[in-house]
């Protein structure tokens, strides 16, 4: 029988490449308002579908699965999506798949910008099971109206669920019930006939007791805590992290009692069985923040559950605490003091709290008085030994903040001049980023496609072992700056899609404070987020608007090379 060349069955072969496998992420995510209510989707049921799709295709294997339980479809900053992407970013995820649209997003605009620009930028497919779509399948992308149709009515699902729950805890507060998360330190949740309710605790409401009796008793409020600490007895925040393992944000949280907590507590109505509710209001569906509500529009209902003090001891510890606040005001000296320019800005860089501003006086050698302000963190003796720093003088913070926003605005005018020079050559900034863009995913596609062709050779031992690790190490290389590469275009464009560069919010800001003699408020409150202080010699500052700056500093290095 004739030998068959096998030069020639390398070609056949390789003539029909073998079906690609898709490292494939299940995601499934269930919102706060979805949890818990009949009928609703859970997370369960949600990976039991997809889990079934998956295996069902010999095409798909699971990579891992991505779960956000309790996390509005409202945005992307999800803490699974967030590992997800980067698994993405890292190569190790090119398929997601999803039980239906809404479980991937609810906001319209980011959702079709994932969806029509940067998986397919990333040569990452997208499925959705019960949606019936498939980002690989034949005309997957010609049913984007219908697509968009569905992610405009996810979005408009959002807005509708926040006003009826807005207008459900209205007609709960106006019943009579609690409509908190969480029960204040002292009660606990029931439901009663009436609705949702609070009871004493059994174990905090006796603190709450001796903290109200200490205070009509006149003990201070420092005190108050020196004695709860000594006695071991946690703080609110920290008892809601044992009991609910809550965590009311990132930064660092005390463990022991404030003397701002004990002065929460002694005004607060709700001891003597009242509530008081509607203090501040959120409603996305107007796309509004939250927002502080005049008192007197406060939800107040009285005698509303059980008081654990009575008003007697009610009144004589807020007695206590008006005599002090009188003393305080009327008796001690008055300074007019200067505006504190840097209120709500500085924080600490060890646990994020806000800093206070202090006042002192000193005499000197020579016997002449001086006076200065610092800003202390209240939280500095509960910071690692290496972290803490004592307090930072008002005029260190001023001269290194004055001098990096005055470096930064001047460098905001040289940003606006290179940037009003590439605008009158281009018409269009974002067709350059659409040419590299698409010249970046042809190279991408090459290297996918040498990558698979490699293996294939390999196989057929027309490569060697040796040289197929080399050249697959450096493909793999080049396969991840391209896709990096496509990540940081992909996140301008969609930038620029939302904001040209004429209408930069960052430019907007700078340019009402160029050539700056002094550093005002009103200079800190257009361009800055925050400043982080971690001792004298460690003072940062975090600008607003993050993206328009960097799209502006990329576009300037392309202008200058």
């Amino acid at each position: 029988m004739a030998r068959k060349s096998r030069k020639g069955a390398a070609r056949q072969a390789s003539s029909v490449p073998a079906e690609r496998i898709w490292n494939t992420a299940l995601y499934a995510r269930l919102s706060v308002e979805d949890s818990g209510r009949k009928g609703a989707d859970t997370i369960d049921t949600q990976i039991e579908l997809v889990m079934g799709y998956i295996n069902g295709q010999e095409h798909l294997r699971l990579y891992d699965t991505y779960i956000d339980n309790g996390e509005s479809g409202k945005d992307f900053d999800r803490p699974a999506w967030n590992r997800l992407m980067d698994d993405i970013r890292s190569g190790k995820i090119d398929c997601v798949c999803v039980k239906d649209l809404s479980r991937f997003g609810r906001n319209y605009i980011e959702t079709c910008e994932y969806l029509e620009k940067i998986f397919p930028f990333m040569d990452v497919r997208f499925i959705s099971v019960n949606d019936g779509y498939d980002s690989e399948s034949k005309g997957g992308y010609s049913e984007g109206l219908i697509l968009a149709l569905k992610n405009l009515m996810n979005d408009r699902h959002i807005k509708d669920i926040s006003r009826k729950v807005s207008s459900s805890k209205k007609a709960q507060r106006d019943r009579g019930e609690f409509t908190g998360a969480f029960a204040p330190y002292g009660y606990r949740k029931t439901v009663s006939v009436r609705g949702k309710s609070l009871v004493p605790d059994e174990e905090t409401a006796p603190i709450v007791r001796d903290i109200f009796r200490w205070r009509s008793e006149g003990m201070g409020q420092a005190a108050i805590c020196k004695t709860l600490d000594e006695m071991g007895i946690l703080p609110p925040a920290a008892k809601l992290r044992e009991r609910y393992n809550v965590y009311g944000g990132e930064y660092y949280k005390a463990t022991v009692w404030q003397p701002r907590a004990i002065k929460k507590m002694i005004q607060n109505r709700i001891y003597l069985g009242h509530l008081v509710q509607g203090k501040t209001c959120q409603a996305l569906y107007e796309i509004k923040g939250l927002e502080s509500v005049p008192e007197s529009e406060w939800h107040i209902t009285e005698c509303a559950h059980e008081p654990i003090v009575s008003l007697e001891l009610w009144e004589a510890a807020n007695a206590v605490c008006e005599e002090r606040r009188r003393v305080y005001f009327e008796e001690r000296p008055r300074r007019d003091l200067p505006e504190n320019i840097f209120k709500g800005f500085l924080v600490c860089g060890a646990c994020g709290s806000k800093l206070t501003r202090r006042y002192n006086k000193k005499v000197n050698p020579s016997g002449k008085e001086y006076e200065y302000f610092y800003y202390v963190c209240a939280l500095n003796h509960q910071h690692p030994v290496d972290q803490r720093f004592p307090m930072v003088r008002f005029d260190t913070i001023y001269d290194v903040v004055f001098t990096t926003v005055s470096n930064e605005l001047k460098s905001a005018k040289n940003l606006n001049d290179i940037i009003e020079k590439r605008s009158a050559r281009q018409v269009n900034p974002r067709t350059v980023i659409d040419a590299e863009i698409s010249y970046t995913a042809l190279e991408l596609e090459k290297v996918t496609e040498r990558i698979s062709t490699l293996y294939e050779n390999y196989v057929l031992k027309i490569i060697n072992e040796q040289d197929f690790v080399r050249f697959q190490a450096d493909y793999k290389r080049k396969a991840e700056s391209y896709r990096q590469r496509m990540e940081e275009l992909s996140k301008r464009a969609a930038l620029m899609a939302g904001t040209s560069i004429s209408d930069n919010r960052w430019l907007i800001a700078a340019r009402a404070f160029q050539n700056p003699v002094e550093l005002t408020r009103e200079m800190l409150e257009a361009i800055v987020d925050r400043i982080e202080v971690s001792g004298p010699e460690t003072i940062i500052v975090r600008w607003k608007f993050k993206d328009e700056l960097e799209l502006l500093e990329s576009c300037a290095r392309e202008e200058a090379s």
